[in-house]
C-alpha cells in the first residue's frame, strides 16, 4: 500500500465521489449490492492507478468510464451466464443505504432500458454532464445523445406511469 499524500488524496476522492458514483452504478444496474461491487473495483482500479489518475483534469470522469466499462462488461456477462463469474478486487465496502421503493422502481425502469441510453440519461441526468460533454465520453455525435436521451424519457415516463404534459401549458413535458 502507498502512503503519503497520495494515500490522503485517494482517501479524499473517494470521499467526495462514491456517493454519487454509487448513485450512477445503482441506476446503471439496478441492484444494491451489484452497485456496491461496480464502485469499489473502480475505486480499486483508480488506486492502483492513482500517481497518474490524480494528475488528470478530472479525475472523476476517468473513474466514471471505469465504472461504466465495468457495467458493461457485467450486462455482456449477464447475457452469456457461462462467462459470468470471476472475481473482484476490493477495497473497503461503499456506505449506502439501502434505495426506497421509488428508486427501485426508477431502476427498474432504466435496467429496461437499451444500455446506449441508459448510460446517456445517466451521464446527462445524474452526473450533470452537457449533451458535447456525454457525446465525447461515449464517442457518439450529439445527435445520437440527444436521440437516444429522448427515446430514454419517453420510454420511463411511460414506464413509470407519468403522462407527458404540453398540451396543458405545462412546458415541455413532465420529465
Amino acid at each position: 500500500m502507498r502512503s503519503g499524500d497520495g494515500e490522503e488524496s485517494f482517501e479524499s476522492f473517494v470521499r467526495a465521489h462514491e456517493a454519487s458514483m454509487f448513485g450512477q452504478a445503482y441506476l446503471l444496474c439496478g441492484q444494491h449490492e451489484e452497485a456496491q461491487d461496480l464502485v469499489q473495483e473502480a475505486f480499486a482500479r483508480a488506486w492502483h492507478n492513482w500517481s497518474r489518475v490524480e494528475s488528470y483534469d478530472d479525475p472523476r470522469a476517468w473513474v466514471r468510464r471505469v465504472l461504466h466499462n465495468l457495467a458493461v462488461s457485467r450486462w455482456r456477462h449477464l447475457r452469456h451466464p457461462a462467462a459470468a463469474g470471476g472475481g473482484t478486487t476490493h477495497v473497503p465496502a461503499v456506505g449506502a443505504a439501502e434505495p426506497d421503493a421509488g428508486h427501485v422502481d426508477v431502476a427498474a425502469a432504466l435496467a429496461r432500458l437499451p444500455a446506449r441510453q441508459r448510460m446517456a440519461l445517466v451521464l446527462y441526468a445524474i452526473d450533470d454532464l452537457t449533451v458535447p460533454e456525454v457525446a465525447a465520453e461515449m464517442n457518439v455525435p450529439q445527435g445520437t445523445v440527444r436521440a437516444w436521451l429522448s427515446r430514454a424519457r419517453t420510454t420511463l415516463a411511460t414506464d413509470l406511469g407519468f403522462e407527458r404534459v404540453g398540451h396543458h401549458g405545462h412546458g415541455r413535458g413532465a420529465m
